[in-house]
């Protein structure tokens, strides 16, 4: 009777592991969600920049951290100084993304024909909401 239990405990057991086994595996393969993101980079027209970064289109992978790099140039004969501004669409992604190191909203102040590389470094959370596929990342620098 006592061997019966045993048999019993450690078949009920494994067949816990086995449930919890395959639903975390269905639950890592759900997981595989990817977000198109389009980039866009623009400059208000009273600032002589270049700016653009060497990609247009990325994929986020929720739980990943992804590195974009942005280059700006100097156009004018004179040192000038602007901010870029960071906007995400649609606007809900924004309360799933981390910018771990980004140059928005800081004063850049550039020497003439100066060219500068900057990265936005983000995380997405990995719980992001799973209806979102495409986004827009967009930056526009302003004079200051």
């Amino acid at each position: 009777m006592l061997k019966d239990k045993k048999i019993i405990f450690i078949l009920s057991f494994l067949a816990i592991v086995i449930i919890v086994s395959v639903l975390f595996l269905l639950n890592k393969t759900n997981n595989n969600q990817r977000i198109s993101a389009k980039l866009i980079t623009s400059v208000h027209k009273d600032l002589p920049l270049e700016f653009k970064t060497d990609k247009n289109l990325i994929i986020l992978k929720p739980g990943e951290v992804k590195t974009i790099n942005y280059y700006v140039r100097n156009l004018s004969e004179k040192k000038i100084t602007g901010m870029a501004t960071f906007q995400v669409y649609p606007p809900e992604l924004k309360d799933y993304m981390t910018k771990m190191n980004c140059f928005c909203y800081e004063e850049q102040t550039f020497k003439v024909g100066e060219k500068e590389k900057y990265a936005l470094v983000l995380l997405v959370d990995p719980n992001v909401t799973k209806n979102i596929k495409e986004a827009i990342i967009q930056f526009i620098f302003f004079k200051k």
